[in-house]
């Protein structure tokens, strides 16, 4: 991994780290990230992290259930209330 890399690993490790524990919520015992860049030549980027030692199983289970919560929420404004 490069410098850069891994300085950007734990400052969002950190950052994430921090945001959970001031909201007590407990602990943080993994993460993904997938993080979408612009440099200002406006050439596009994709960054993806985990915390330390995550495994592939675990990053794609997160990944998907993110997913699934994702298609929910953007389905929910179109279901409505069920009519009684």
């Amino acid at each position: 991994m490069s410098e850069l890399r891994d300085d950007l690993e734990a400052a969002i490790d950190k950052a994430i780290n921090e945001a959970v524990g001031t909201h007590e919520r407990g602990f943080v015992t993994k993460w993904v990230a997938l993080i979408e860049t612009v440099d200002p030549e406006g050439e596009r980027g994709l960054w993806t992290f985990t915390s330390e030692d995550v495994k592939a199983w675990d990053t794609v289970g997160l990944l998907q259930h993110g997913l699934h919560i994702q298609h929910g929420q953007t389905l929910m404004p179109y279901l409505g209330e069920a009519d009684d």
